[in-house]
């Protein structure tokens, strides 16, 4: 296999190296690719934090899924998994992200590249002390390709046909045709300990107190205290395989942007994940604080229901995207600090292509396509169709996040402005997640996404994927999505990638809305810190705190 294979160039127009800060969060998911959204409560207790450790802020909750084959929400990841858990090969974000050994002391992979081989370290260790073997590797994923699997995972592993354990340190990964993404998912997907779950049925594994309250992996860290929607306590663990980390211990708690700034200026938060701000920035960089900002990997969306009599017409969705001026929106709601999203890749991705373009902001071409299907402008400013029905629809949007909560306000003057109204449904996180993704029973939608480094969509995109809410189905997509799956040939999958691409703009599923700036931003005593757009967690056992 060519070294392009086994590494990823990434296209990265950073200014500065950090992770992703949503200005409107992503909210749930992943499967790769998790979606986060800011619903934030204060803490109503103080969080125990000793003198020597650090203090991290982010600004939403976690739900309590601290084990990396169930959680759908990048808090989870933030205040437990990234840090508990790891896998047999990780990314080395000083190397152009290639893949090198954490769990295992080498991979192979066959001529044909359907066989990757493993072999596990002999010095590693799970929290409980109990060593990681070959088999809590195959129970890891097996686990998911169980029929009474609960997660939303299943699609990553349809190209693995056998699990082949040769001794404790050896195992074979078979697949039944070339898989792109299978590599770098296999590679470095966080393995689970087989001891702790195997006696408790696959179907009942959310509920285990080793997934809500007691993660086991075996990463730097491990969880000695969560306290729902206030923070997480991680401690350094001793036998971690790279030796135990210089931090003592880490509290993820929950804050506000407003307390954030106020933390971190007064020196009781040593890290957070902040929205951008131009003003908050200065004042950062005023406080001394080292501000790392960077193009997310991660985007805003609003999502149509394409099962809607109304937007199952594509001129009535390019009018409704071509009357948005999602250039306004990236300067009134984060001072310019982001770009328009043109489709699903970010830009900070290899398979972005810059040389595609966004439909434009043009409210006259949005009237004229409005016209063309059948919805005249009445005497009361709203457009309405021969049955005299009005062109209407309801957007429902998450609570807690400010710029979401603005910018669902603003979509709805730039609708009207063309004749089309909207109704405003704010609601809980929790409740609209199953009102999308489960029931379905939408009109519009505002979410983000956050991706992975592997850009392969299958998950969110397949025509039958659950996070695929919009019930997107053209006939092109499934196969251009497979087909950039079975090459492993960068350049290959990269025009599959454009041409799927464009089919998405074309068609129009999603109104792709922006991609935010995102920053940390810590106190100078925090050394060797290293989070960028993919992970905050890359070095941490190799952070210092010099006080």
């Amino acid at each position: 296999m060519s070294k392009k294979s086994l590494v990823l160039f990434l296209v990265l127009a950073m200014l500065t190296a950090g992770l992703f800060a949503v200005g409107c969060e992503p909210d749930v998911i992943d499967e790769d690719v998790v979606d986060e959204d800011p619903d934030v409560d204060e803490p109503v207790d103080d969080e125990p934090v000793g003198e020597d450790d650090i203090v991290i802020a982010i600004w939403s909750a976690p739900e309590g899924l601290f084990n990396p084959n169930l959680y759908e929400s990048a808090y989870d990841a933030y205040s437990a998994v990234d840090p508990c858990f790891n896998g047999m090969m990780t990314h080395d974000p000083d190397a152009d992200y290639e893949l090198v050994p954490e769990l295992a002391e080498s991979m192979e992979v066959s001529d044909d590249e359907m066989t990757f081989t493993y072999t596990l370290r002999d010095d590693i260790y799970f929290h409980d002390g109990e060593p990681v073997t070959t088999e809590d590797v195959k129970w890891t994923f097996e686990w998911m390709m169980d029929d009474d699997y609960t997660g939303v995972r299943a699609a990553n592993w349809v190209a693995i046909e056998e699990i082949e354990i040769e001794d404790e340190r050896t195992i074979h990964f078979h697949l039944s045709e070339v898989d792109a993404p299978a590599l770098i998912r296999i590679s470095t997907w966080s393995i689970s300990p087989k001891h702790v779950f195997e006696d408790t049925p696959i179907a009942e594994l959310e509920e285990h107190p080793n997934v809500t309250q007691e993660p086991i992996g075996a990463g730097p860290f491990k969880l000695v205290e969560y306290v729902e929607g206030q923070y997480t306590i991680l401690e350094a663990f001793d036998d971690y395989v790279h030796g135990r980390p210089e931090i003592d211990q880490i509290t993820v708690k929950v804050a506000s942007s407003d307390a954030q700034m106020a933390e971190l200026t007064t020196g009781t938060t040593d890290l957070a994940w902040v929205q951008p701000e131009r003003a908050e920035f200065d004042t950062y960089v005023d406080e001394g604080l080292e501000v790392h900002r960077f193009p997310a990997n991660a985007y805003q969306y609003m999502g149509f229901n394409l099962d809607h009599p109304y937007l199952q017409d594509v001129e009535v969705r390019h009018a409704i995207t071509q009357a948005l001026d999602r250039w306004a929106m990236v300067d009134a709601l984060f001072d310019g600090m982001g770009s328009v999203q043109v489709s699903h890749m970010s830009m900070v991705s290899w398979a972005y292509d810059e040389d595609l373009d966004p439909l434009p902001y043009d409210p006259e071409a949005a009237n004229d396509l409005l016209e063309e299907a059948g919805w005249e402008m009445g005497d009361d400013g709203y457009r309405y169709n021969d049955a005299g029905e009005r062109l209407e629809f309801t957007l429902n949007y998450p609570s807690g996040n400010v710029p979401r909560e603005r910018n669902a306000e603003i979509i709805q003057d730039m609708l009207s402005d063309v004749g089309i109204a909207v109704e405003l449904e704010m609601l809980e996180f929790a409740s609209l997640v199953p009102k999308v993704f489960d029931e379905r029973d939408f009109d519009l939608y505002l979410m983000g996404w956050s991706l992975a480094i592997e850009p392969d969509p299958s998950g969110i995109w397949l025509s039958d994927d659950h996070w695929n809410a919009v019930g997107f189905d053209h006939p092109d997509n499934d196969e251009l999505i497979m087909s950039a799956r079975r090459t492993t040939d960068f350049d290959e999958r990269a025009e599959i990638y454009t041409e799927w691409q464009q089919l998405l703009i074309e068609q129009a599923p999603y109104v792709w809305l922006y991609a935010e700036d995102e920053a940390f931003v810590h106190t100078p005593d925090l050394k060797n810190f290293q989070g960028d757009a993919f992970s905050m967690w890359w070095n941490a056992h190799e952070w210092e705190l010099e006080r």
